[in-house]
């Protein structure tokens, strides 16, 4: 009841706001509360109409001096209000807070997960954003370079994601409805992981070992990836991916956002496709 009356008295205080102002400004003033979409309003040149940023966004290095707001699921309610975006903009979700941020303004919360669905958001981005014909061009390039049918004689790879050295009890795997999954699709190789899961993508070592991978490629943030880090992986001597050491890891910053950056991990991800293939 306490935050209903905040948000409540907050979007009254941003309707009176507007109703003292001479005139809406001509370009939107945009919150944006995912680091894909910061990335995507920049890729299309409209960089310029955002005003703040999530908690993590770091690229591109013009987003530093940006005030953060939070996220789509933990918004700051008050400093939004403060700075009256025409627009504010995130990742949908069913713990989104939809209803809260359209009390502040203008809200557009998209589906951001699937290849698909950022395609058909970077569209939506570019509309907007009156940058449509940037936003179609992005949209194009992503479903040309990634819209790919893996090839049958692909490896099967295990794409691990946020791993930490020493720990695999709890495994984060790449689902195969990602946009990620659609990279390593591009780069040549199969998803171990078929199924389309809607839920957390977590295996256990146990899981790991039944799925017996060709290869097993872990991403990691540059300065990460040592050669102790893989000692772990190594342990598991059933899997074929040991046997034949078809462990690797890639670093990869750009793995870590669902943006167009993804594009520059395809190549990355190629070099390890060929590398798994050698040999056997």
């Amino acid at each position: 009841m306490k935050r209903r009356s905040l948000l409540t008295g907050l979007a009254l205080g941003a309707v009176a706001c507007r109703r003292g102002a001479p005139a809406k400004p001509t370009s939107p003033r945009i919150v944006s509360l995912a680091p894909g979409i910061t990335d995507t309003l920049f890729e299309i040149g409209a960089g310029a109409q955002v005003i703040a940023r999530s908690d993590y966004c770091d690229f591109p290095v013009e987003v530093e001096r940006l005030p953060k707001v939070g996220t789509s699921l933990t918004p700051n309610y008050e400093l939004i209000t403060r700075l009256a975006p025409s627009l504010i903009v995130g990742e949908d979700g069913a713990a989104a807070r939809r209803r809260e941020l359209e009390a502040l303004g203008p809200t557009l919360l998209l589906p951001w997960l699937t290849l698909e669905e950022i395609v058909k958001g970077v569209r939506a981005l570019g509309v907007r954003t009156q940058r449509e014909t940037s936003g179609n061009a992005l949209a194009d390039r992503l479903q040309q370079e990634l819209g790919v049918v893996p090839p049958a004689d692909g490896p099967r790879v295990l794409l691990v994601i946020g791993y930490q050295p020493g720990k695999l009890d709890e495994i984060w795997f790449i689902r195969e409805n990602s946009l990620h999954a659609a990279a390593l699709h591009a780069a040549g190789a199969r998803n171990a992981v078929t199924d389309r899961v809607q839920g957390l993508p977590r295996l256990s070592p146990e899981q790991v070992v039944a799925l017996d991978p060709d290869a097993i490629f872990v991403l990691t943030l540059p300065g990460r990836a040592q050669p102790e880090a893989l000692r772990s992986w190594q342990q598991l001597t059933p899997l074929r991916a040991v046997k034949n050491q078809k462990i690797e890891l890639v670093e990869a910053p750009e793995a870590y956002v669902h943006g167009p950056r993804i594009l520059s991990l395809v190549p990355r991800l190629a070099a390890a496709v060929t590398r798994a293939r050698a040999g056997g």
